[in-house]
């Protein structure tokens, strides 16, 4: 995976809000964005806090050219915000550029600005819990609603490539035979976290080889990034998302798999409480049903989709780390935020919420 360089300087980020949106821009702070008090897991954006007159704004710049999408694909990603907010669920917009635009090109980099939430990350609360399982819900809702026009269009804007292998059977096979051994003759922390995470795939391939033996999703948009750092909830109670977070991987895929990344992530929320995890997928598969949204043996498709995806990210993580010696803090974030392990335990309890 290749890893973005440092976010421009504050004077570069100064000189495109000038160029670009209106001001006053002269007086605003600007630092390295943080939630939580944690830098957001990404490498391949900067992201800038803009504070002024005009309030707690976020610029995002695209730093990596491998991630660059084409440019008529951020007039659609309004179109899908746009069309989510109408229909309640809590979709940050985009700030229009001081001539309409929903962003620029600036030095060949796409910068966005959007405004800034004031939310945070579940800490696992029954409440927020059931409030991250609710919105994400919603929006699969939404997105199943979009026009069809809007799926065809996007269909012509893949997503980028990002690691070496894509085909998952592939990847799987590198991992298993090569990346696993190596992995296992190191020595070290790295070699240890790869071996780790490698041997939780091996552990997990019957389930993987599942995911090519189903029949076909049905393809729509999907937002496909619905991990716990992409909702934020606000203070207070009821617990209420105020914001989900980062539509850039929008594409057309099996609509299933924001479902999957939804039952995942609500898990994750979970942390060690397993029996509030079990509540939690039990909701949503009672939900999700209810509402027209999982038809009856979808939640055992659900797991295996998600593992697909994500494996030949965790494959690409692994040869930086066995392979190429690219040892970057964010590796061992993702091996967390895509665990087959706990994708394994949430296939149990799919299934056991899905009933005979």
């Amino acid at each position: 995976m290749t890893v973005a360089a440092a976010a421009g300087t504050e004077e570069w980020v100064r000189r495109v809000l000038a160029a670009h949106w209106d001001g006053p821009w002269e007086g605003c702070a600007l630092r390295p964005l943080t939630v939580d008090g944690r830098r957001p897991l990404t490498h391949t954006a900067g992201l800038w806090e803009v504070s002024g007159p005009a309030g707690e704004l976020v610029l995002k710049v695209q730093l990596t050219p491998e991630a660059v999408r084409a440019e008529r694909f951020v007039p659609l990603k309004r179109r899908v915000i746009e069309h989510c907010r109408r229909r309640g669920v809590p979709a940050l917009p985009l700030v229009p550029t001081a001539d309409g635009r929903p962003g620029v090109r600036v030095d060949g980099l796409p910068c966005e600005l959007s405004p800034r939430s004031a939310g945070a990350v579940a800490t696992g609360a029954p409440g927020q819990v059931a409030a991250l399982v609710r919105t994400g819900l919603d929006l699969r809702a939404a997105l199943d609603a979009l026009p069809p026009g809007v799926a065809d269009a996007l269909a012509t804007v893949p997503l980028p490539r990002l690691v070496a292998e894509e085909h998952w059977p592939t990847a799987l096979a590198q991992a298993e035979r090569r990346l696993l051994p190596a992995a296992a003759r190191g020595t070290g922390p790295w070699y240890r976290a790869a071996t780790g995470v490698l041997r939780e795939l091996a552990a997990t391939a019957p389930l993987l080889r599942d995911a090519g033996a189903g029949p076909a999703g049905r393809p729509a948009v999907v937002h496909g990034d619905l991990h716990l750092a992409h909702f934020l909830l606000g203070p207070g109670r009821p617990a209420r998302v105020v914001a989900v977070l980062d539509f850039d991987n929008l594409h057309v895929a099996d609509r299933l798999l924001d479902l999957a990344w939804l039952a995942d992530t609500a898990v994750h929320a979970c942390g060690d409480d397993r029996d509030g995890a079990r509540r939690a997928v039990a909701d949503l598969v009672a939900e999700g049903r209810r509402r027209g949204l999982l038809q009856r043996g979808d939640e055992a498709r659900l797991m295996p989709l998600l593992l697909a995806h994500s494996l030949p990210v965790l494959v690409d993580i692994a040869k930086d780390i066995v392979e190429r010696d690219l040892l970057a803090p964010q590796w061992l974030d993702y091996f967390a935020l895509l665990s087959p392990a706990r994708r394994a335990a949430v296939h149990e309890l799919l299934v056991e919420a899905g009933g005979p």
